[in-house]
């Protein structure tokens, strides 16, 4: 019988400023966009952080373009894992799945919410605006649809 042992790597966590909203005052903030939210709000309660915070954050939430696998591991992917990582490692959930209409097409990337507006990302470091928070419209991207 052979035992894996698994260690948890090692990752400094950078100072930010958390804030919480519920999800009843996010719900309200996100119908302002006009995107669909076809599972709606899923937690009761958001922890975001401000600008300052998320530009510490977003580069550990950036990954190498060479993860890429056409229909295996393509741009929904790169969403839910920045999504799922930063809930695991920064404690944040207010990084939402999006898709929409981008440059390359229809695309799924990022949104933050910052406590004073909503912010694009996109995951995956092969794109040109990779590891940047840009507001919708900018470089072409347009959110439709949100999972938070």
């Amino acid at each position: 019988m052979c035992k894996l042992k698994t260690q948890t790597p090692i990752v400094r966590t950078p100072s930010f400023v958390e804030q919480t909203i519920t999800s009843t005052e996010l719900d309200e903030k996100l119908k302002a966009l006009k995107v669909s939210m076809p599972l709606g709000l899923l937690d009761g309660q958001y922890y975001f952080t401000d600008l300052d915070g998320w530009l510490k954050i977003i580069w550990d939430l950036t990954f190498a373009s060479s993860l890429y696998k056409a229909s295996r591991f393509d741009c929904d992917n790169y969403a839910f894992k920045a999504m799922n990582q930063c809930a695991e490692r920064y404690g944040l959930n207010t990084m939402a799945y999006v898709s929409g209409n981008s440059p390359q097409g229809y695309h799924a990337f990022n949104m933050v919410y910052t406590g004073d507006e909503f912010l694009l990302f996109e995951p995956n470091n092969g794109f040109t605006w990779s590891g940047q928070l840009f507001p919708f419209g900018i470089n072409g991207y347009e959110p439709d649809t949100v999972l938070l």
